[in-house]
């Protein structure tokens, strides 16, 4: 990660990739114990939500109020998206 810090990652911020928001985060995966981010888990869809895990590899900079990926949008939609 270029900027900032994981742990400054909160459920509901903005992700947005290489051309715009691809989502909001809903849950930060991480084992603090020996503080080690593996990623997050992004939400995208209003009606039937997606959720996708992007890991921790492909986030460029967190701040306050968003976390920037690496992906674009098409990448983002070709992820396999998460089993609840």
């Amino acid at each position: 990660m270029e900027r900032g810090s994981y742990m400054m990652i909160t459920p509901g911020m903005s992700v947005r990739g290489v051309d715009g928001t691809i989502g909001n985060v809903a849950e930060v995966v991480a084992d603090t114990g020996v503080d080690v981010f593996r990623g997050i888990v992004v939400t995208h869809g209003l009606l039937s939500p997606k959720r996708v895990m992007i890991a921790a590899d492909d986030i460029v900079s967190v701040d306050e109020r968003e976390v920037d990926v690496r992906l674009s949008k098409d990448e983002f939609d070709h992820l396999t998206p998460e089993t609840e």
